[in-house]
């Protein structure tokens, strides 16, 4: 019996033995089961479960564990990717990159194939007259610079007349436009024409004073004031000349960079009656003015314009533009005066050169109606504003009078005392209807 036991005894303890073994696992990831058999400083010597023994340096060794045997006495190796599986692999990652190469190389032939198309579309090459009526507001500065140099002709002289009218600046106008507009591809010619005529009515009053004159009071001088009444008629003339271009052509929306030169003229004439009771002193006021202006500006614009094409039959253009200008203004007031007899003729006149910007803004809605006929309403403004250069003030009455002081106002109050008073403008506004007609080569 006692023989049976530590037979039962010792196959336990080989059975508990058999069930354990030791993992070397590599620094290549690769792991051996077995029993170490022997170890140095150098290497490890293990018997593997197939019952070969193999010899690990200790320089690849990553670790030694211990554990129980697993259920399978094979040889474990953790699973490693094949030369076969790795080729297949990158075939598969090239033919991948290839195909996105492919698909780039598509969507680039198909930008560039649409931008074709656009380019395509966006050819022109057409010659276009239009022609439009419609009314709006001008304004030229001559009017109240006329009356400021009054004022400061009153205030530094004995005697004088000062006017303060009561009418608006701006006088409201009929105007046409003709234009004529040629496309080239990416490049625009445009002419423009414009005139703008009106007519307007003078009130206000008119300060006289009269004295013994050499810029000193006497007993003899006395103010007095008379109603002003007149009318008058402007007219309002601008030609343009623009050439565009196309930076980034496209079908549907145009922008364009725009340079060209301008012109402007303004004329008046008005005829302008000043009445009033007779002074303590027996003066007659009363007197009749026939007064004609000028004015001419040349110079540059430069800005940018669109050109907005949807559903098919309607087109949205625009320009805002930057003016830059220059030119001289002339002044000449023709004044009978009834407190002579016979009556009095006096002649004075002013000449002065002036600088002038300011913006010009356009917008224009077109819908066709039959083939190449159009239709359009257009909306303008040009505010100009102007500053004093230089001039003189002309006084031919042949009165001869030599005063210093009368001559140094002549010359230098306008360009001193001008800006304080009045800061000068010139504007053109309007709305047009008209049609245009395209003739396409």
């Amino acid at each position: 019996m006692k023989k049976i036991i530590n037979l039962l005894f010792l196959v336990f303890l080989f059975a508990n033995l058999s069930l354990r073994s030791e993992t070397i696992q590599l620094k290549s990831g690769e792991k051996w089961e077995g029993t170490i058999l022997a170890q140095d400083k150098d290497s490890v010597t293990m018997k593997l479960t197939d019952g070969s023994t193999k010899v690990f340096p200790k320089s690849v060794v990553r670790k030694v564990s211990f554990g129980k045997k697993s259920e399978s006495s094979s040889l474990k190796i953790e699973p490693q990717i094949s030369e076969k599986e790795k080729k297949l692999k990158e075939e598969k990652e090239l033919a991948e990159k290839q195909k996105q190469e492919e698909e780039n190389r598509r969507a680039k032939e198909t930008k560039q194939k649409n931008r074709e198309e656009q380019l395509s579309n966006a050819k022109r090459h057409y010659l276009e007259g239009s022609f439009g009526v419609g009314s709006g507001e001008s304004q030229s500065e001559l009017r109240p610079f006329f009356q400021t140099i009054q004022v400061a002709g009153l205030l530094f002289s004995s005697g004088g007349q000062a006017e303060l009218q009561s009418t608006p600046y701006k006088s409201k106008n009929q105007s046409v436009t003709g234009r004529l507009f040629y496309a080239w591809d990416r490049f625009t010619i445009e002419i423009r024409g414009t005139e703008a005529k009106g007519n307007l009515d003078v009130g206000g009053f008119q300060t006289l004073a009269f004295g013994s004159g050499g810029g000193s009071s006497s007993s003899t001088s006395e103010k007095t004031t008379n109603v002003l009444f007149g009318n008058g008629e402007t007219k309002f003339q601008k030609l343009s000349s623009r050439v565009g271009f196309s930076p980034y052509p496209h079908p549907v929306l145009d922008l364009q960079i725009l340079g060209g030169l301008e012109r402007i003229w303004t004329k008046s004439s008005h005829e302008v009656g000043s009445v009033g009771g007779i002074t303590s002193t027996g003066i007659d006021p009363n007197r009749v003015s026939f007064r004609d202006t000028s004015h001419s500006l040349k110079g540059y614009s430069i800005g940018i314009g669109f050109e907005w094409k949807f559903l098919e039959r309607f087109t949205l253009q625009g320009q805002v533009l930057h003016l830059d200008m220059q030119g001289p203004s002339s002044f000449r007031s023709n004044e009978f005066r009834f407190n002579t007899f016979p009556v009095r003729y006096n002649q004075n006149g002013l000449d002065y050169q002036w600088k002038s910007t300011g913006t010009e803004v356009n917008v224009k809605f077109t819908t066709k109606v039959k083939g190449d006929l159009s239709l359009f309403v257009e909306a303008s403004n040009m505010t100009l504003n102007n500053k004093l250069q230089s001039g003189y003030i002309t006084d031919n009455d042949g009165s001869g009078n030599s005063d210093p002081s009368q001559l140094l106002l002549r010359v230098y109050g306008p360009q001193k005392l001008i800006p304080m008073f009045y800061d000068s403008k010139t504007i053109l506004s309007y709305v047009q209807v008209g049609a245009n007609y395209r003739f396409d080569f």
